[in-house]
């Protein structure tokens, strides 16, 4: 047992100089981050967000209606060894990348399976989407996998939810997934607000306030108060600005980050120069939120994760710190930058993504839809 010293450390939101903490190791660093980064949003089968250049779409039900992909997502999601791949490499990339706590969607199976294969991983919300579109799970189907799988999951590292796509392509199943996330003590995320006014016709889908289950709006870009809605709100600054070249006026309201497409862009842990620079306004408030926020959001719990870094919280600031050291549950994960099993570096996990897309796109191709 020794101490890890660092000049400067935010530690549950709040700024300090000068730090001394017991710990697995005895090392020195210029800032540590106690819990760590939290991502409250991720889509780890996103291969494709079909972005058009200098395309400013309005909203996300226009974006979602014209955007031109390149690969089959439903392919993609049908394929649990793929899927699990791409997960996989997405749990890797957000712990080199300081994230130790990550929301996903998309098929619950194979996130779960790539989760449990791997000896370094971050905790983890699993939030599987329904929608009744081809190539999407519902309500039971989820429940039933969630079955199956909660014997492992009993240590506090994860827990399983329920997502549903969005109000205008869920509606039917929004009560249905709050009973469920009632049974798994657990909660229900939504897209909403993503360019269009819909927290108070979200309230009244689900009939509340109060709900069976904690309700968490991803996205709430529009200015609504989520709080007065009964809903806690995780905003993706990064990928709003990528679409919609705006996001959320102000971090009032906001619990936590998200990144929507972690294989694409990184996670929250990458991103903090960006919400910095997107927001301008109060920098430990958006560094409370891009760390404890998503463990707030999420009712998970915090004891022993941290990151270490080289450089200080300027550098964070301007995305040019790198991360060192990383610990989950008190489980050293990230020592010198590398996973600690693997030996695995964020470039190489880069390498190994590029790689998984280029698959993705050359199994899964769009005209295989024209054609069937």
């Amino acid at each position: 047992m020794g101490y890890i010293e660092a000049k400067e450390a935010i530690i549950y939101g709040r700024y300090v100089e000068g730090v001394r903490i017991r710990h697995v190791v005895d090392e020195y660093y210029d800032l540590i981050v106690i819990p760590g980064f939290s991502d409250g949003h991720m889509h780890p089968q996103v291969v494709d967000a079909g972005l058009k250049p200098g395309t400013v779409w309005r909203h996300s039900y226009e974006w979602f209606e014209n955007r031109r992909l390149e690969v089959d997502e439903a392919g993609i999601r049908s394929d649990l060894r793929l899927s699990s791949a791409l997960a996989s490499l997405v749990f890797k990339r957000a712990l080199l990348e300081g994230t130790t706590l990550v929301a996903v969607t998309g098929r619950l199976e194979a996130n779960l399976r790539a989760w449990l294969s791997l000896r370094e991983k971050p905790r983890a919300v699993f939030l599987p989407t329904v929608m009744k579109r081809r190539g999407w799970a519902s309500v039971p189907e989820v429940a039933g996998v969630a079955q199956r799988y909660a014997k492992y999951l009993g240590d506090g590292l994860a827990r399983i939810g329920v997502f549903v796509h969005s109000v205008r392509y869920g509606a039917s199943m929004l009560r249905d997934a709050l009973l469920l996330a009632k049974r798994l003590g657990s909660v229900v995320g939504i897209h909403v607000s993503e360019g269009l006014r819909e927290m108070e016709e979200l309230s009244r889908l689900a009939g509340g306030p109060p709900y069976p289950a904690r309700i968490v709006g991803v996205h709430c870009m529009e200015e609504e108060d989520p709080a007065y809605y009964g809903v806690t709100c995780i905003s993706c600054p990064y990928s709003n600005h990528l679409l919609y070249r705006r996001t959320r006026g102000s971090i009032s309201g906001i619990t936590g980050f998200g990144s929507d497409w972690p294989l694409l862009v990184g996670s929250v842990g990458s991103h903090i120069g960006t919400i910095a620079s997107l927001f301008k306004e109060d920098v430990m408030g958006i560094l409370k939120r891009a760390t404890m926020g998503s463990y707030k959001a999420y009712s998970m719990r915090h004891h022993g994760d941290m990151v270490a870094m080289d450089g200080g919280l300027n550098r964070l600031l301007d995305g040019k710190a790198k991360v060192r050291l990383v610990t989950v549950n008190n489980r050293l994960v990230v020592r010198e930058g590398r996973l600690v099993s693997t030996g695995e570096s964020l470039r190489d996990v880069m390498r190994r993504i590029q790689e998984a897309i280029t698959q993705a796109k050359r199994l899964y191709p769009i005209e295989q839809i024209a054609r069937s």
